[in-house]
């Protein structure tokens, strides 16, 4: 019950109409009132100015005010950590892929493998792009994720565990002219349109481990599949590791970047304070080497 008149107080003194705050609560407004009124009879003192006008904190209410808020917040908190754990007893794990992962190379064989070795876990998967998969992960939407961005290590109190590192390698069409090229090198790469995912600092290839990319200009584009479909019609090329979907394409050819110190890594990620159930699952994926990609051929 005291826990119920604090919530009431802190949304009236938030909104400082009791009207809304009922609303806001999905309470009637004189179960409202009826609360602020055993509060401030169990403490003692009043808590807010009312009048036909408006609604104002008392000295008190404002002390009290700026003291429940962060208890509220860790109860709050409390609450959560209590029904995820009851959610993971039960058997849910929540799991996020990059959408742009290859399905065939790393979202099934993954799925399966942890189908096949938790068979008493339910598992939600989630296919996400860079921004809403970070984002979830860090609101507690998902328990971990599977992903390449290096952009991991920008993201605040989270556990990484590297599963493969894969070289970037530049990616055209063969109809485009560097196809038809004995060698590649950057002088070459610079008569040519560079394709780019600008929501991914690394994948953009823009500038690699401080190497920039000579190109005659970059041509941003939304996701993955838009850019296979501008390669494949030779429009320019790419830096990406073969670890995304549509990479087997026929149409597409490969060279090595110039440069050896380029590549991105195949990671899972999970928030800091992740329970051990999850970690265990991440180090049995580890283990499991299935997540592994043979050598990238020179070219196809």
């Amino acid at each position: 019950m005291l826990y119920q008149q604090i919530r009431c107080f802190l949304e009236v003194a938030n909104c400082l109409n009791f009207t809304t705050a009922a609303q806001n609560l999905y309470m009637s407004q004189q179960a409202v009132t009826k609360q602020i009124a055993a509060l401030e009879n169990r403490l003692g003192v009043k808590l807010f100015y009312r009048s036909t006008r408006k609604v104002t904190l008392t000295p008190a209410g404002s002390q009290l005010r700026d003291d429940f808020i962060p208890i509220n917040r860790q109860i709050n908190a409390s609450i959560r950590r209590a029904k995820n754990l009851a959610q993971k007893q039960g058997g849910l794990v929540r799991v996020g892929y990059l959408s742009a992962l290859s399905r065939r190379d790393v979202i099934l064989p993954l799925t399966d493998h942890l189908f096949h070795t938790y068979p008493d876990t339910q598992f939600a998967l989630k296919l996400l792009d860079f921004v809403d998969l970070r984002n979830q992960l860090l609101d507690d939407k998902l328990d971990f994720c599977v992903t390449t961005s290096n952009d991991w290590k920008l993201w605040p109190s989270v556990r990484v565990t590297v599963l493969q590192q894969k070289q970037f390698q530049v990616v055209f069409s063969r109809r485009h002219p560097l196809a038809q090229a004995n060698s590649i090198d950057l002088k070459e790469l610079g008569k040519h349109a560079h394709l780019t995912l600008p929501n991914d600092n690394l994948m953009s290839g823009v500038e690699l481990w401080g190497r920039r990319i000579p190109c005659e200009r970059v041509i941003p584009c939304p996701d993955i599949s838009t850019l296979l479909v501008r390669l494949e019609l030779g429009e320019g090329f790419a830096l990406l590791t073969r670890v995304f979907e549509g990479h087997e394409a026929p149409e597409l050819c490969y060279w090595p970047v110039p440069f050896p110190e380029a590549h991105a890594e195949v990671v899972c990620i999970c928030r800091e304070d992740e329970g051990s159930s999850v970690r265990e699952i991440i180090r049995c994926i580890r283990d499991s080497g299935i997540i592994h990609f043979p050598d990238d051929p020179e070219r196809l």
